[in-house]
């Protein structure tokens, strides 16, 4: 199908920047954060379809760090020690992609930050608290009950370098990248000067709604991993063609029942519902300060009913307006947002380096855009690529 694209604004606002005042393209490299876990889950399949894993197994047959597993019930209030008690509970490749397996992060899980620093202190290396630890850590609840955005899909790219004897960015150039021809994509930006080149500086919205630069990038580009659940950088180009797969079901990737796999419900009954909840009391708490604040209703309405498949987040329902029941979707940290609807054989990706995540008027633009999407009138003024 046809593929339509329009780009606004530029690579970066630092005046002191090569790239300042040179506009966005298609081309534009950005780090593209939690995109990658689309990715990383059609890699694992792509592994269960040739036998070398398993969506149920107990990962320690795999990762055998994680044959013992330990749960964090809190800290001594006298000591700071934390408080972690032995779990048999197994953890699945399906748990590990879906966000059930008790894995947080620290950036938005405040006892796992806790527990983090109080590692690190102790002798813990990592780079950042975005980063997955190359150690083992506690789990936040006995895996298959609850439902925690998390480091799992980090793990799940170990599992596949595990069984591959190839890194992460080398199994999916092989079997994702190279077949669909995506020259610009890499979780080593330092080790690729050629898309380096091309790449937009962070930006950051301040308090009075002004754009800015930010003073940091955020991610190393010199991860010392492949890290599966945030670590691509790639451009609008080069990911749109992995939309258009799963659009399209391309043999090229996976076979029809796989593609059919990624976009179907794969919570455990007690994660669902605890996704499910999590995620109405989010909204009613946006609408909320949206009416508060006196703005519009949003173009498209959030399903009401919503799980998560191996791909990413599943809408139960159709969107009046907007994507069908059986769409996935998801984002990226710096304001990245994708949906993919294979029953409308629709896609939408929305790029930006934008922090702080979540940024309220991004989100308002994401959802213009479905509503024009689905009615037709947004290709009354783009291009096609």
């Amino acid at each position: 199908g046809a593929t339509h694209y329009k780009t606004f604004g530029t690579k970066s606002l630092d005046p002191n920047s090569p790239s300042f005042d040179e506009p966005l393209s298609v081309d534009t490299c950005m780090w593209f954060a939690s995109c990658a876990k689309l990715m990383t889950a059609i890699a694992a399949l792509q592994c269960v379809e040739r036998g070398l894993l398993s969506l149920d197994d107990d990962i320690s047959t795999v990762l055998p760090e994680w044959k013992e597993r330990e749960i964090l019930r809190g800290f001594d209030e006298t000591t700071g020690e934390p408080i972690l008690n032995k779990t048999e509970g197994k953890i699945s490749l399906r748990m590990l992609l879906t966000h059930s397996s008790g894995l947080g992060y620290a950036m938005i899980d405040p006892d796992f930050a806790k527990y983090i620093k109080y590692r690190v202190q102790r002798g813990l290396k990592i780079r950042s608290e975005w980063l997955c630890p190359d150690e083992t850590v506690p789990l936040m609840f006995e895996p298959g009950t609850d439902w925690r955005y998390g480091i799992g899909t980090d793990w799940a790219g170990r599992m596949i370098e595990r069984v591959t004897g190839l890194s992460l960015g080398g199994f999916m150039d092989q079997n994702i990248w190279q077949p669909l021809g995506m020259t610009s994509t890499s979780f080593r930006l330092a080790e690729r000067p050629d898309i380096r080149a091309l790449k937009a500086d962070m930006s950051q919205r301040g308090a009075d709604d002004t754009l800015q630069p930010s003073p940091v990038p955020f991610f190393p580009e010199d991860a010392p991993t492949d890290h599966g659940g945030a670590g691509v950088f790639t451009c609008t180009r080069d990911f749109i063609k992995v939309l258009a797969a799963c659009v399209d079901g391309d043999p090229k990737l996976l076979t029809p029942a796989s593609w059919d796999l990624l976009c179907e419900p794969s919570l455990p009954a007690a994660s669902a519902a605890k996704f499910q909840e999590m995620r109405t009391a989010m909204y009613a708490a946006a609408d909320a300060a949206a009416e508060a604040a006196g703005s519009s209703r949003m173009a498209i309405p959030a399903p009401a009913r919503l799980s998560w498949a191996l791909g990413g987040m599943l809408a139960l329902e159709d969107v009046p307006g907007g994507r069908r029941a059986g769409s996935i979707s998801w984002g990226g940290l710096p304001n990245l947002s994708w949906v993919v609807d294979r029953a409308s054989g629709v896609a939408l990706f929305y790029a930006s380096q934008l922090l702080p995540p979540g940024d309220k008027l991004t989100a308002q633009v994401v959802r213009l855009l479905e509503g024009e999407v689905y009615s037709g009138s947004y290709f009354n003024d783009v291009k096609s690529v």
